[in-house]
């Protein structure tokens, strides 16, 4: 139960910031990971993610390439375009299923960047927020929206 109140709140800020809405009615505690795991809670289940590479184009007009590994708990990104062009980073993931299609996911990168997404695979959208600690100290967030296409 706890660890369904964190995802719903999760999602809830999203949807208080205008980019993402969640049903409460479409989160149960079935949908909801053990701490520590990624993926389908379900036995023998993974994640529509898991083994597939996606190209995330942002509305700033960053794009990224975003691999998962084959079981889905692990994220290998490649920034494509914009600042930081080259820059690649594996890091685990944390996920829970959210809906039917949907899924919360989220990873902290190498130097301290938090990346948490709200993914719609219907729709093929992305919102997401990401913080980091910019070169005073001071911690630093944005909220934004991405399309993606997979790749394979």
């Amino acid at each position: 139960m706890k660890r369904q109140f964190v995802a719903l709140a999760a999602a809830a800020a999203l949807s208080l910031a205008g980019s993402a809405t969640l049903v409460a009615s479409q989160a149960s505690a079935v949908d909801l990971n053990p701490a520590g795991v990624s993926g389908d809670l379900r036995p023998g289940h993974l994640p529509p993610y898991a083994g597939h590479a996606y190209l995330v184009n942002v509305d700033t007009g960053n794009v990224y390439r975003n691999t998962f590994s084959a079981d889905g708990k692990f994220v290998t990104g490649l920034t494509v375009k914009g600042p930081n062009v080259g820059r690649t980073f594996t890091a685990p993931v944390q996920a829970v299923q959210t809906g039917p299609k949907n899924h919360f996911i989220s990873w902290i990168e190498p130097g301290d960047v938090t990346v948490s997404q709200v993914v719609d695979f219907d729709k093929r959208t992305v919102e997401f927020y990401v913080t980091s600690t910019d070169s005073t100290g001071t911690r630093n967030g944005g909220l934004y929206h991405a399309t993606f296409t997979q790749v394979s």
